[in-house]
């Protein structure tokens, strides 16, 4: 008999996806979208547990929990998982264990942790069963793009966090898109056209007689097509990092032309020999530049015909809240004077920019559609944040600056977090939330490293706790009480300043190693991998920089390569431990292996222009050798 699990949660998509995901486990799944009806759900005989967002309307999910452990009925040692946006505050640390047989999970959270966490709790229906046979969470199981459009199947799974595989496919048309923690990462096609070469021969940057070569490298099993040409000599290092970029976008968003097909998404799953995907910012932004070059304006203009009597209005889902849309200026003008009051229809004669934008807004539900005139009042630029997403920039300079920005936050207490005072009201603290995220949201930093976006990320909780802390007055005035009794989360501070600490280590050993200055910047990475031993980045630097302080110690060069390796396995998307075990591979006149590493780097990241030098280094090696082989044997 399968287990029945209660899940709670204000956002309508969330909440479906949620279900699905708990579905497909085994569980039987009762949605609900207020504190309320949770409350009534878990009343009803048979419930084993409950999921409920912190934030429900109509009763949160504490006061849920509270209520139904004050009660007399069966579901009173009901267990629960408690999801919370963003860090954990020591507040919501103190209710938990007051209530007990509570989890606390910060959101978002991936479908695998959540039915980690649910199994947790309760006896897993799966139990006993073949592995085969239990089932593995999906955003969405199968379905027609007639009916979800493309932009929208992007936005769920990234609105889930999920991690896997999307395969498309259109008549003959065949694409597979690999997703990461909801974001696409890399894409693979079936169609001879959008190859490296063809694309090239089309625009004459390449001749029949290299493409022909090219392939026949590719049939040997010398490399990928980029990575041949490079080391032909027909293109340079920063010109196929560019052109790779650029093919993987467009064979990503070519999808958008699809007015019908289906799609397919397997949990878990990866792609092997696939072009790398380097997008930054939201995937709002990826969904708006789909919209512009890929989907006619004719079927723009059905849509908008289509829900002409609806008007637009801002979003409250945490899906949507903080995406920005990266726009130029004339769109950003043109749209931040947009009159949301009036209905779809009579925006069909607005500028094409603004009718893409709309569309593009509407189908991810960035703004959302209501019959309701009185609530469609809001402009977009009010609903949305509008402005461009941060660059990349200089990644160490980035990283400083968040490092200190963090530790400033870190000494201050909830309001001086949000630069407020003690009088501020529910609505000041609001804005003042998504005044502060919007600098730090995790969608903005998606082309930086992973030290930034996890220094980022650090920021985003800080700021969310902050606002978790004091979002209304009953949470201000507990607020006030537990500071006055200076009640303190110590674990989670000395876990803060033990990862701010390893970070600006990390820092200085990077510094050091600009500067060749060998033994500072291993005593600075020693620093960091003994307070962080879980980040797989310090390991790698550590080893790397350990062989170029013994570079001609055979036993330190071993135990170099063996803390590279271990970095390897705890950062394994990361292209970093990859570039320097590749490196030591050529010490030990391992070639093939650090080929291999190097390729498993550019595949991390399209634009590792020392991974590609190493990779033509390489080639032009073997091709030296054959030159000479071929000379010896004419002998």
């Amino acid at each position: 008999m399968r287990l029945t699990i209660v899940c709670a949660e204000a956002d309508a998509r969330l909440c479906e996806i949620h279900r699905q995901a708990l579905t497909k486990a085994g569980f039987r799944v009762v949605a609900v979208g207020d504190g309320e009806q949770a409350a009534a759900a878990a009343e009803e005989e048979g419930v084993d547990a409950i999921v409920l967002d912190t934030l429900l309307p109509r009763s949160d999910g504490f006061e849920v929990i509270e209520s139904l452990r004050a009660g007399e009925s069966a579901s009173r040692g009901i267990p629960a998982v408690l999801l919370c946006a963003g860090r954990i505050s020591q507040e919501s640390r103190l209710r938990a264990e007051a209530i007990g047989d509570v989890v606390l999970v910060p959101k978002p959270v991936s479908l695998e942790d959540l039915i980690a966490q649910v199994r947790r709790i309760v006896k897993s229906p799966a139990e006993g069963q073949p592995a085969e046979s239990q089932g593995r969470a999906t955003a969405s199981e199968s379905g027609s793009l007639r009916e979800t459009h493309f932009g929208s199947l992007l936005h769920t799974l990234h609105g889930s966090r999920a991690s896997g595989v999307l395969f498309v496919e259109n008549g003959k048309k065949k694409k597979a898109i690999e997703f990461r923690a909801g974001y696409p990462v890399a894409v693979k096609s079936n169609l001879v056209t959008e190859c490296l070469g063809n694309m090239l021969a089309r625009r004459g940057q390449l001749t029949g007689t290299q493409l022909e070569e090219s392939l026949q490298r590719v049939k040997r099993g010398e490399g990928l097509q980029g990575e041949i040409l490079v080391a032909m000599k027909v293109l340079d290092e920063d010109a196929i990092v560019a052109l790779l970029r650029e093919q993987a976008e467009s064979k990503l968003l070519e999808v958008f032309e699809w007015r019908r097909g289906l799609y397919r998404f397997q949990v878990g799953k990866k792609l092997q020999r696939a072009n790398t995907l380097a997008l930054s910012g939201s995937p709002a932004s990826l969904i708006l530049e789909g919209s512009r070059r890929h989907v006619s304006l004719q079927r723009v203009d059905e849509f908008l015909a289509q829900h002409g009597k609806a008007f637009l209005t801002g979003s409250d889902s945490p899906f949507n809240r903080f995406q920005s849309l990266d726009l130029d200026q004339q769109e950003s003008a043109l749209i931040s004077g947009l009159d949301c009051s009036r209905p779809l229809a009579d925006h069909l004669d607005a500028p094409e920019p603004v009718r893409r934008i709309l569309y593009a807004m509407a189908v991810t539900e960035l703004l959302e559609l209501t019959l309701d005139a009185e609530v469609g009042d809001v402009s977009a630029s009010a609903a949305i944040p509008i402005e461009s997403v941060a660059s990349a920039g200089d990644e160490s300079d980035l990283r400083r600056e968040l490092t200190n920005l963090a530790q400033s936050l870190r000494e201050k207490n909830h309001y001086e977090v949000l630069d407020l005072t003690t009088t501020a009201d529910d609505a000041a603290v609001e804005a003042a939330y998504r005044r502060q995220i919007q600098r730090v949201h995790p969608d903005r930093y998606r082309a930086s490293n992973g030290a930034v976006r996890q220094v980022a990320d650090e920021i985003y909780k800080l700021f969310t706790a902050a606002y978790e802390s004091i979002r209304d007055a009953e949470r201000r005035s507990a607020y006030a009480v537990e500071r006055k009794r200076g009640v303190k989360s110590q674990r989670d501070e000395a876990h803060s300043r033990k990862m701010m600490s390893a970070e600006m280590a990390f820092q200085r050993g990077e510094a050091a190693l600009r500067q060749r200055d060998y033994e500072g910047a291993l005593v600075f990475f020693g620093s960091a991998v003994e307070q962080r031993s879980d980040e797989g980045v310090y390991h790698a630097h550590y080893g790397w920089c350990l062989h170029l302080c013994h570079a001609d110690n055979e036993v330190m060069l071993h135990e170099a390569i063996e803390h590279v390796q271990n970095g390897m396995k705890l950062a394994r998307d990361h292209e970093i431990p990859y570039l320097f075990l590749g490196r030591l591979y050529k010490v030990v006149g391992k070639p093939a292996a650090a080929e291999k590493m190097f390729t498993r780097a550019v595949q991390l990241k399209a634009d590792c222009v020392e991974a590609l030098r190493e990779l033509r280094l390489l080639n032009m090696r073997r091709d030296k050798q054959r030159g000479l082989i071929g000379r010896i044997l004419k002998r």
